[in-house]
């Protein structure tokens, strides 16, 4: 934050407990000091109520920061609003609350203890939290995440499809008469239909992703292991890479960043739990491409194993060499300078002419 746009002293520090049907608002001084709290339905008139209370609190925007948790798609719509007229908001991971909220004898949890949880962490860790910007809250960056989520959750439902698929295979083996055969036979044939369709779905997801992912993010599926669903997934996740002035602070982000943990002469660290656990999974799906298929990552990974270090510490080690390099091409839009195979290649020229970009 630039302390010559604010006075840290005197500004006021707002925590936004996000949920899907309403939102919980408390203003807090640099003290932490109550100065306001309000309760509103996650409504057009709700967020206007909001938006009508905080001049109340504090008549100066540029001196007010604020605090969200919980966005998801629930806090979209008060996020653009916010954005609008507030300079200073920024995203609260839901550990620094329970972090708080454990601290001493504290343990009790409502939504206006949470909002204040919420405004307490901005207080302290404002220069640390990612500065929400217009971009993640544009239409093409919304309309991205959605359709990112939405194949993510057919993905799963896939999934398990296909489990029941195996198991009902085993059973209709294992049947003795030809009724119970004929029963599974039918379940059989419409959880085939029902995956089916879920491909299908996939496929046209796929070739919409194309058209949605911004130009700056189109160059990592140059990276190997980056489909156009990872590819869309880390923009998505990422919420816009300028956020992040250095590549330690992204890493925190994704929660793949190492904590010290040091006492005295002691000196050691821990991984964090922290960070964008969404962000995480995805880093760790490319990892687990690399150290499969990659012989570059393979051989770090190994080398990693031979110097002691556990599997969980060696996966954690690629992930980081990963996100060091996404991190990059983000920033600077240029394609992988490594070596990208024909089939990557041809995959990459085939959704682009899909997707109408040829």
């Amino acid at each position: 934050m630039n302390n010559t746009s604010i006075n840290v002293n005197t500004a006021t520090y707002v925590g936004i407990d996000a949920h899907p049907t309403e939102h919980t608002a408390v203003a807090i001084n640099r003290f932490e000091d109550e100065k306001g709290r309000l309760r509103f339905p996650n409504t057009l008139s709700g967020i206007a109520e909001f938006l009508s209370w905080l001049p109340t609190i504090d008549k100066q925007p540029q001196n007010t920061v604020i605090g969200i948790e919980g966005r998801g798609t629930s806090g979209n719509a008060i996020v653009s609003r916010l954005l609008e007229s507030y300079q200073h908001v920024y995203e609260v991971n839901p550990l620094y609350t329970k972090q708080r909220r454990t601290f001493g004898t504290r343990g009790k949890k409502s939504d206006p203890i949470d909002a204040k949880l919420i405004a307490e962490v901005v207080t302290k860790k404002v220069s640390e939290l990612p500065k929400i910007t217009k971009d993640e809250v544009s239409t093409d960056m919304l309309s991205l995440k959605r359709v990112v989520w939405f194949y993510e959750e057919i993905t799963v439902q896939g999934a398990r499809i296909k489990n029941q698929l195996h198991n009902l295979q085993r059973e209709k083996e294992l049947s003795i008469t030809q009724e119970e055969k004929t029963n599974v036979s039918f379940i059989l044939k419409a959880k085939h239909k029902e995956l089916e369709r879920i491909q299908k779905t996939q496929q046209s997801l796929k070739i919409k992703l194309v058209t949605l992912l911004p130009h700056a993010g189109k160059n990592l599926m140059t990276f190997p292991g980056v489909s156009i669903v990872l590819a869309s997934a880390l923009v998505a996740y990422t919420n816009g890479i300028h956020r992040f002035a250095t590549r330690d602070k992204y890493l925190q982000y994704a929660g793949i960043g190492l904590l010290e943990r040091s006492s005295g002469k002691k000196h050691r660290f821990v991984q964090s739990n922290k960070g964008n656990r969404m962000l995480n999974r995805v880093f760790y799906l490319v990892a687990l491409y690399h150290i499969t298929r990659h012989q570059e990552s393979k051989a770090y990974y190994e080398k990693k194993l031979q110097e002691g270090k556990t599997k969980k510490h060696a996966m954690r080690c690629v992930m980081k060499r990963v996100a060091s390099i996404i991190y990059s091409m983000m920033k600077s839009g240029e394609d992988y300078r490594g070596k990208i195979g024909k089939k990557k290649l041809k995959n990459i020229n085939r959704l682009r002419v899909l997707g109408g970009l040829t």
